[in-house]
């Protein structure tokens, strides 16, 4: 830990910013993680939309494809300019809501009772955006701490 330390003091400047990128990182790490959280809120799919326990399963197929799916984050992310993980994390941020905005609405009884393959490409499309957070995140720590790749994907994860 102590390289780690002292590498953000003699790197290239703006070291202070590598900080601030790192811990705002950690957070959406943390925040990001909906997906895990399927089982709280998969009852209430259930019961609303009148699934069965083999449709919820789908559903959960489609979040965890979703979720484990990040070639379009990693295409991103090297075509964007290098330094702007923002892009990536905005595409992911409107991913994420569109998906489980949509999932809510039908919820909440806001739409008409999606079909069970459009629910599926709620899911997937909100857990795919996990993909984006991951890539903007782990990519940039690793850029912003190239000699302590280990150490800061390990904080990623």
């Amino acid at each position: 830990m102590g390289s780690f330390l002292q590498q953000s003091r003699s790197s290239r400047g703006g070291s202070q910013w590598r900080w601030v990128a790192l811990v705002a990182s950690i957070w959406i790490q943390c925040a990001s993680g909906s997906s895990y959280a399927f089982g709280i809120y998969s009852p209430a799919l259930k019961w609303s939309q009148g699934y069965d326990q083999s449709t919820l399963d789908t559903i959960s197929f489609f979040k965890d494809v979703g979720a484990n799916v990040g070639v379009l984050s990693g295409l991103l992310y090297s075509a964007s300019a290098p330094g702007r993980p923002w892009v990536v994390l905005l595409a992911g941020a409107l991913q994420s809501f569109l998906g489980y905005f949509m999932m809510w609405a039908a919820v909440a009884g806001l739409v008409a009772r999606p079909p069970v393959p459009l629910m599926c490409s709620y899911m997937f499309l909100a857990a795919h955006a996990q993909t984006f957070f991951n890539t903007a995140n782990v990519v940039a720590a690793v850029e912003n701490f190239p000699n302590s790749r280990g150490t800061v994907v390990g904080l990623m994860k």
